[in-house]
């Protein structure tokens, strides 16, 4: 009664999908913003001065060391790709799981869009499964 094998399969790649986009937009905005929970970590090995490494402010570069200022840029370079391709796959993958779930409802019918919204869903004869 619940996904078929092919959906099972959607599912688990989107909820990896969604947490690949997580960890590489922490990381982003940990290098980018110096935004928790890898931000505080940045701000350190950027500054210029330890005491001043507090004071830094997203995209200012007056503070920092130019050296491990570069070596970030080129750490962060990998995870913004992956998050911006990422996205991509994403939005591709959504469109074709309302696709696909718009397609078995009407090959199949059930009530699989309403079961969704009320958690019934309304069989014509007995499932297969039990």
């Amino acid at each position: 009664m619940g996904h078929n094998p092919l959906g099972r399969l959607a599912v688990s790649f989107l909820y990896l999908l969604l947490v690949i986009m997580a960890v590489t937009g922490l990381v982003r905005a940990g290098t980018d913003i110096y935004y928790p929970p890898f931000g505080v970590w940045a701000q350190n090995y950027v500054a210029a001065d330890p005491a001043t490494a507090h004071e830094l402010k997203p995209y200012d570069e007056s503070q920092v060391n130019a050296e491990k200022f570069a070596e970030i840029k080129a750490f962060k370079s990998p995870f913004g790709q992956v998050h911006l391709y990422g996205a991509y796959v994403l939005m591709v993958m959504l469109v074709l799981h309302i696709a696909a779930v718009i397609w078995t409802e009407r090959r199949e019918g059930g009530g699989l869009i309403s079961a969704m919204f009320t958690g019934k869903k309304y069989l014509h004869s007995s499932p297969e499964d039990i």
